[in-house]
């Protein structure tokens, strides 16, 4: 029994048979407010879903104070369980109503609940298979989360969508498929944009033809032939650096090497050879990457098998890895449409006539023809060029964007072909 000053009652979120009063407090001891919360808690009625809870309250030390909201002690119970189980928490609530008193009058004999004037303890009802407070918390921060990342990636997206549509807007009055496959005409004041177009075409297509078998290669024997000594950590270093030289500098090799050193000559093979150069870090980083990903398990139970190591990579690890190869592939397409210093010093020129019908017209350059090029074009119509409508910058602009995104959806096409047919 309690002390002649300490009083209890119970409040709920549903009212059971013989609820006291607001200025009641029949209870003179906790025991005897834990058994009587037994009792209402297995007569009352409620309904799947509801908020259930039963608080045993302690009277306020003064007369006319009110008992505090927030529980000391909070503990949890399935009401529509039976048996024995549980040890009150939250991930393991008691078994039904039984089940909770006993472990209360338990807890409260060992001197573990201890109730101050004005305090409340509380046994919630929690449905089965429910979130918890901790599963509810981390699908906030979740959503947090989820929020925060779209928001980045937003930021990335908008101003991109506004730079493309700003662009589209401009070329509008001059965009239609008489500007695509029209000659520049009238000292390139007039006409459409197809033979840089097409320079642009081929210079990525040689470049690529150029920089993806040898980076491809040079990633293979980087991460399964290379030995870990320091003759491989010089090459990787020299990797990493090439990919950081300005293009202007790429621009004078190829000018050194190519264009003088091997007798090219200022040519459409000589500008890729010099693209090709400058985009080989990024196919040798992305091949090595790939390679990587591969499972080591899956070579060792293929030399288990008594293959090769070539036929290993050839028919293992090069399949499970091609769509990661092809991430660099479209990285290096982007680069190469766009860059100007390379292909001014080695091939490309201001203008160059081609024929406007005919196979002629499709296949306008050689490999050691001089060429004409969508970014240098762009260059020359707004910096050399008088007289030339605006939206035919702006057209010429777009054109150039199309082709990247055209090229690199193939490229993504293709990856994800790639992607769908491999075995893990």
């Amino acid at each position: 029994m309690g002390s002649p000053e300490e009083r209890y009652r119970i409040e709920t979120s549903v009212v059971p048979p013989s609820h006291p009063g607001p200025g009641d407090w029949p209870y003179t001891s906790l025991r005897a407010a834990l058994e009587a919360l037994g009792r209402h808690a297995a007569a009352v009625q409620w309904t799947s879903g509801q908020d259930v809870y039963f608080d045993i309250v302690r009277q306020p030390p003064a007369p006319g104070k009110q008992p505090r909201r927030r529980p000391v002690h909070r503990f949890f119970v399935h009401l529509q369980a039976h048996g024995e189980g549980g040890d009150g928490s939250e991930t393991s609530p008691w078994w039904g109503v039984r089940a909770a008193v006993a472990g209360l009058v338990e807890l409260a004999e060992l001197g573990e609940i201890e109730l101050a004037p004005g305090r409340r303890l509380r046994l919630r009802h929690v449905e089965m298979f429910s979130a918890s407070s901790l599963e509810r918390a981390k699908r906030i921060k979740e959503v947090v989360a989820q929020a925060v990342l779209l928001a980045m990636t937003l930021m990335l997206v908008l101003p991109l969508a506004g730079v493309v549509g700003y662009l589209v807007v401009r070329a509008w009055p001059a965009l239609s498929w008489d500007f695509v496959w029209q000659n520049p005409q009238d000292y390139m004041t007039a006409g459409g944009v197809w033979a840089p177009l097409v320079g642009t075409f081929f210079l990525v297509l040689g470049s690529l033809a150029v920089a993806a078998p040898i980076g491809v290669l040079a990633g293979i024997y980087l991460n399964e032939y290379a030995p870990d000594n320091w003759w491989t950590r010089l090459i990787n270093l020299a990797v990493m650096n090439l990919a950081g030289v300005p293009s202007i500098v790429h621009a004078l090799f190829g000018v050194g090497a190519f264009v003088f050193a091997l007798g090219m000559g200022k040519s459409l093979l000589a500008a890729s050879c010099t693209v090709a150069v400058m985009t080989l870090p990024v196919i040798i980083t992305s091949t090595r990457e790939a390679l990587a990903s591969v499972p080591m398990a899956f070579r060792e139970a293929c030399w288990n098998l008594g293959a090769t190591r070539w036929q290993t990579i050839r028919t293992i690890v090069l399949p499970n890895s091609i769509s990661g190869i092809l991430t660099g592939v479209i990285l290096q397409v982007s680069r190469a449409a766009g860059e100007t210093a390379p292909i001014l010093f080695t091939g490309a020129v201001f203008f160059v006539p081609v024929a406007d019908h005919g196979l002629a017209s499709l296949i306008p350059y050689g490999p050691g023809d001089r060429f004409m090029a969508l970014s240098m074009h762009l260059f020359t119509l707004a910096t050399q060029v008088r007289g030339v409508p605006e939206s035919t910058q702006y057209g010429t602009a777009v054109v150039l964007i199309a082709l990247v995104l055209a090229v690199n959806s193939l490229s993504i096409g293709l990856r994800m072909y790639f992607r769908t047919r491999k075995r893990w």
